[in-house]
């Protein structure tokens, strides 16, 4: 029976609440590997949110939509002089909606290509880290609880080479498990997606010898393959169809209630998609100038190889009649919207990297 959104969110906060006992040598479950995340955030700017007024449209990545229209709905409950919408279109519609002048701010999981940078006639394009959240191998396989996958495996059935559930490169890393023979289907995004691009990054660079596919926010399926509209849309697929796998968001993937497997990460540890794990591989990952960072197959036991960033990316340069609604609601989400994150799927900032984006605010003008 699927779970309603509330009974969900009362269970992830829970489970946030819990350090679970170890499962085993070689496995280790995200969320024992250290503190559980914390509820804090780097002080922001002082603003009167209540001063604030306006309209600011979004448009992007369906992978940071729960969080910001958790976000967007706290935040207009104190400036209740601006209306922010956000349209879940993927990260290649956001970037290219705000390249176009349409949307004031962008959500994207993927950064902009060098080929796309003309098109941004704006000037100076801002990227403002807002959270991080595992990309779950979520799959509907009767009566298969605790799967386990590595990188190579994991290449090989989304390249269409591993067929069935019980292959025995599958069965290798699930000794535990009686596999059925039931045909795979796979289930990708159809339109252009940040998820879809950290996915192929992380197998590009996690099982370079198996994958062929290369990266991008687009990649050419297999005959035989089936892609579905954004993150929801995957996972609902999954739910429809017996012997599915796909990769989903974590919040997408627990309002669906799918089973979700275990990942193999570089230290050779299998790591639950858990927040947990997503914050150890965002501690072990290097930010750059520009606060963009790859946590992908990061080091450490405990860190979830599939952790994926999320921005919002803007504009510098701002009209006088939008930039003040844009820092608040800006300096909201990297204060109270990262207090809020945890408790709708998303890992929060390291606090240095927090700060950075807060202290980035002051280049708006």
């Amino acid at each position: 029976m699927r779970h309603t959104h509330s009974k969900w969110l009362a269970a992830t906060i829970l489970t946030l609440g819990l350090v679970a006992a170890g499962c085993g040598d070689d496995t280790t479950d995200s969320s024992s590997g250290g503190d559980t995340p914390t509820t804090t955030a780097a002080k922001g700017l002082e603003i009167d949110y209540a001063s604030l007024s306006g309209t600011l449209n979004g448009s992007g990545a369906s992978f940071q939509d729960v969080l910001q229209q958790t976000v967007k709905g706290e935040f207009e409950k104190v400036a209740t002089g601006v209306k922010v919408n956000y349209a879940k279109s993927g990260s290649s519609a956001g970037k290219k909606d705000l390249a176009g002048g349409v949307v004031q701010f962008a959500g994207t999981d993927s950064l902009i290509k060098d080929e796309e940078k003309a098109t941004f006639t704006g000037g100076e394009v801002l990227y403002f880290p807002i959270a991080a959240a595992p990309i779950t191998l979520s799959y509907n396989l009767e009566g298969v609880t605790g799967l386990k996958l590595s990188a190579d495996v994991i290449a090989g059935i989304f390249q269409a080479e591993i067929t069935t559930w019980d292959d025995a490169k599958i069965a290798a890393d699930n000794a535990d498990l009686t596999l059925p023979s039931t045909p795979i289907v796979v289930v990708h995004r159809s339109d252009g997606s940040g998820t879809t691009s950290n996915f192929t990054k992380y197998l590009k660079k996690a099982a370079p010898s198996v994958w062929k596919l290369d990266s991008g926010d687009t990649v050419n399926w297999p005959a035989g393959t089936q892609g579905a509209e954004k993150n929801s849309g995957v996972a609902t697929l999954i739910t429809q169809t017996a012997g599915a796998i796909g990769y989903v968001d974590l919040a997408d993937s627990a309002a669906a209630d799918l089973s979700t497997a275990s990942i193999k990460n570089s230290s050779g540890k299998f790591v639950e998609p858990k927040l947990p794990g997503a914050s150890a591989a965002l501690d072990g990952a290097t930010v750059n100038d520009d606060l963009t960072f790859d946590p992908l197959d990061a080091d450490g036991e405990a860190a979830y190889p599939i952790t994926a960033p999320t921005w919002i990316i803007v504009y510098a340069k701002q009209p006088a009649e939008v930039k003040d609604a844009l820092v608040g609601y800006l300096n909201f989400m990297l204060t109270e919207g990262e207090k809020l994150a945890p408790g709708v799927g998303y890992a929060q900032l390291p606090e240095s990297l927090n700060a950075k984006a807060i202290a980035q605010l002051d280049k708006i003008v």
